[in-house]
């Protein structure tokens, strides 16, 4: 301990030494509130619930996004080959016409 503290602790106007956990049981008293108490209890539980429900609908929309991409590019493959189809069967008539001619 410092010559300053132990000059505090051992005060003239108490002649008797006052330990340091007295002081300190004074200091840190303090008291306490319902809604501290409340918050210290719930916030890290509802804090971890929220991420997790974050994370959880993040996770079923990126899945959601990601069938709806591979269903868009089946519905396009799908209408390119009708229309490669098309352009195959006319230009066959075309060349039908064509050679009737």
């Amino acid at each position: 301990m410092s010559p300053l503290s132990t000059t505090l602790l051992r005060s003239p106007l108490l002649r008797r030494p006052i330990s340091p956990s007295q002081i300190r049981s004074y200091s840190s008293q303090k008291p306490t509130s319902q809604t501290g108490v409340f918050y210290k209890a719930w916030t890290r539980p509802v804090a971890k619930t929220a991420l997790l429900a974050v994370f959880a609908y993040q996770l079923v929309y990126w899945g959601w996004s990601k069938l709806e991409v591979d269903e868009i590019k089946e519905q396009r493959k799908a209408e390119i080959t009708r229309l490669e189809a098309q352009v195959k069967g006319l230009q066959q008539e075309k060349k039908a016409a064509s050679e009737r001619k």
